[in-house]
This record gives C-alpha cells, sequence and structure tokens, in this order.
C-alpha cells in the first residue's frame, strides 16, 4: 500500500536523473497526496527544475527525516553496483526514476519532462528564434564533444543562415566540485554564453531556438522538456534508453559513434562503472573522437525546420 505520508529523497547531483524524476514526483503529487502530505528532499542548487512544487513542501537533502513519513528515494542505498547508484544498464532513466520513486513503471507519456518556468531573457539583446545552441561543457570525458567539431558544426550551421550561441558551465554544480575540461574555445563568431545563464535562462533561450546541438549531459536533458528539434551524441549509454518521450512531431535525432565499444554503460553489465572515465582507460575515448562534426552536419540537415 503507498503511503500517504511520503518523503521523496531526490539524493541526485546530475541534472539528467533529476529532470527524469520531475515527471515521477508530479505524478505522485497529482494522483496520491490530495491533502498534500508529501516532502521533496533536494539539493538547492536544483530548485528550478521543479517549478511545480511549492516552496513550503521543499526540504534539504538530508541523511535522516521525519519518521512520520515514508521514504522513497531517486537512488538506491548501497556501495556501489550495476543497480545503486547507477541506472541500470538496459533501464531508461526515466524507468529508473518511476521504480525508484513510485516503485511502479510510468508509460512513457506520464513521464514526458516537465517545462521548467521561462524568464525574461531580452537583457541579452539576441533574437533567439534565428539561433542555433551548442552545448559546449561536459562534466565526463566519455561524453564530450570536441571543440573543433563543434566550431565545424557551428560554421555550417551559420552558412545555412543561423546565429551559433554556445553555453555551457565550466564551474562546480552542487556536489561535483569539478567539471570535464573542455577544449572549445569561444571561435569568435555568434554569442557567447558560457557560464552566463541560469536553468530558468537555458531552458527559455533553449524553448525560442530554432535547434539544439550537444551531446547526453545535464543541460542536453533541459533541452528535452523543449519542443525544439535536437541533434544530441550518445557514447555510453544507448539513445533509446536516455531521449524522453516528447510531444508528436517534435524532432530528436541521434549522432552514435560506430566502435564495438560503444554503449559501454548500457550494454557492458560492468559491476560498477565509474563512468566520469573511460572504462578502457582511454584518456581520450575514442567514442568521443568519433563524433564527428560531419555526423552534426548531417543530421542538421536532415531536420525540417
Amino acid at each position: 500500500m503507498f503511503s500517504d505520508n511520503n518523503i521523496y529523497a531526490l539524493n541526485a547531483a546530475a541534472v539528467g536523473d533529476l529532470m527524469a524524476a520531475s515527471p515521477v514526483i508530479k505524478y505522485a503529487i497529482d494522483n496520491f497526496h490530495p491533502k498534500g502530505n508529501y516532502k521533496v528532499a533536494m539539493l538547492p542548487d536544483f530548485r528550478d527544475l521543479f517549478p511545480f512544487i511549492p516552496e513550503s513542501k521543499i526540504i534539504p537533502t538530508a541523511e535522516s527525516y521525519d519518521r512520520a513519513y515514508a521514504v522513497r528515494k531517486l537512488n538506491m542505498d548501497g556501495p556501489g553496483g550495476n543497480v545503486t547508484r547507477l541506472t541500470p544498464s538496459r533501464f531508461k532513466l526515466t524507468h529508473y526514476a518511476s521504480i525508484g520513486l513510485l516503485a511502479r513503471i510510468l508509460t512513457d507519456e506520464q513521464m514526458q519532462y516537465v517545462p521548467l518556468e521561462p524568464v525574461d531573457v531580452s537583457h541579452y539583446g539576441i533574437d533567439f528564434s534565428k539561433c542555433a545552441i551548442f552545448l559546449t561543457t561536459y562534466r565526463d570525458i566519455t561524453r564530450a564533444w570536441k571543440g573543433e567539431d563543434i566550431i565545424k558544426t557551428a560554421r555550417h550551421v551559420m552558412d545555412k543562415g543561423l546565429t551559433p550561441v554556445f553555453v555551457g558551465k565550466k564551474g562546480a554544480i552542487s556536489i561535483w566540485k569539478t567539471l570535464a575540461v573542455t577544449d572549445f574555445e569561444y571561435p569568435g563568431f555568434g554569442h557567447d554564453l558560457i557560464d552566463k545563464t541560469s536553468f530558468r535562462e537555458l531552458y527559455t533561450i533553449m524553448s525560442q531556438s530554432k535547434v539544439i546541438f550537444g551531446m547526453d549531459s545535464g543541460p542536453l536533458h533541459i533541452a528535452f522538456a523543449t519542443d525544439t528539434p535536437v541533434i544530441a551524441g550518445f557514447t555510453t549509454v544507448r539513445p533509446e534508453l536516455r531521449i524522453p518521450y516528447r510531444n508528436p512531431g517534435v524532432q530528436t535525432l541521434a549522432v552514435e559513434p560506430k566502435l564495438k565499444c560503444q554503449y559501454c554503460q548500457s550494454d557492458w553489465n560492468l559491476d560498477f562503472h565509474n563512468f566520469t572515465e573511460c572504462p578502457k582507460q582511454m584518456k581520450t575515448p575514442l567514442c568521443t573522437v568519433k563524433m564527428t562534426h560531419d555526423k552534426f552536419i548531417t543530421a542538421f540537415d536532415s531536420l525540417s525546420l
């Protein structure tokens, strides 16, 4: 029997995990708590990802909770392994969130990502409706997009009449002390908004733009909450396990590296995989080298913009 009094512990500091948890929490609030007998524990950094939760219902993530409430956690407890603290190999990210928080799998339609609240972005002085957004920074070296390939793709997009906007965050977010070092440097054309946007500003900019480019990352999951076409690169995880349900007609194109060792996190059943590093100990993972600009350009040219 599902408890009326629940604390939903969003014990994660990964934006993708939290975006996947957002529709699950919303479903629980709408269906299981007519009297409002719930709380949601999270790190303050991620408040803007959950606009539908009243401030009075949010508590800080902690190790102990009010015993009057049952506690359901996004990440299971334990020292590690292929179930605890990691997305299980063959589960969709949304399924993992659904099982951890509700002990059931909702339909894909029920787990469509919840949009963030848009904000005024006029202070940037940019007409984002004529822009293409490029995600340039990543935490994991196994999900990096090389700077020269970003720039070559951006030049092609600019030749097609769109203005590139480069976004990302080089500093630390919450418990993640550093992000993977990016070799991207602003090329002097388009607009440089790296380290200049909040989550809500990023969501608004993406919502207004023509297309979004990026590798599997936290900001990419914010992009999935929009109705803007997304061209997404996937190296360690199969795209069908990562891309959430989006509104009918919204275009999502996956770019893949074509290697025997691709999708290691999805396919290898590793007992414990530190997915910030290459399991084959490559300093520059071959899967990221294979994510060349021509693959992204081909995907872009196939869009019906």
